[in-house]
């Protein structure tokens, strides 16, 4: 069975798990001119996603695929190549985007977290429509948005806590 490609003009490479020590992260995101606001959602879906920086596909450590439409003008130059892999919520073979670093990861998470106004202070669409002012908010947000992209989506309590806890972390890092 082939798997779509948005990125035919790119390599595909074999999957290879990547990781990365989160105080790197940390370190990147601190380097940002973006609102704290901004750089604290940046690092929980970074931790989310990855796993806290265990579990990346060749450098993805979004889950940012491959086998839909492309991405916007930011984001595509982003991407070296692509590899297939099983998805980890379906199991399902998937194309993922793969990138040179970390970095990478990190520039298109803060890019999307404002295009799409996953942060405090922000307005979260197209799905949601939340305004986002607690990080419980925050959470539904990411839910809606970018874990599931459906505004009937609805995370369990653990998912929302663990969600917070890790906000109430970022807090400390990023002042």
């Amino acid at each position: 069975m082939s798997v779509s490609n948005a990125y035919p003009n790119l390599i595909e490479i074999p999957y290879k798990k990547t990781s990365v020590d989160m105080e790197e992260v940390i370190s990147y995101i601190n380097e940002t001119n973006y609102l704290v606001e901004v750089k604290r959602a940046c690092y929980v879906l970074f931790r989310n996603e990855s796993g806290n920086g265990n579990n990346g596909v060749c450098n993805n450590y979004i889950g940012l695929q491959a086998d839909g439409a492309k991405s916007d003008e930011f984001v595509s130059p982003k991407i070296v190549a692509t590899c297939v892999q099983a998805e980890n919520m379906t199991g399902k073979q998937r194309r993922f985007a793969c990138f040179n670093s970390f970095k990478d990861s990190v520039d298109v998470i803060e890019h999307n977290v404002i295009n799409r106004g996953i942060f405090i202070g922000g307005k979260s669409h197209p799905y949601s429509n939340i305004d986002v002012k607690t990080p419980h908010d925050l959470a539904l947000a990411y839910y809606k948005e970018w874990v599931i992209g459906s505004y009937k989506a609805t995370p369990d309590e653990g998912f929302i806590n663990d969600f917070i806890s890790m906000y109430n972390q970022a807090i400390n890092k990023f002042k």
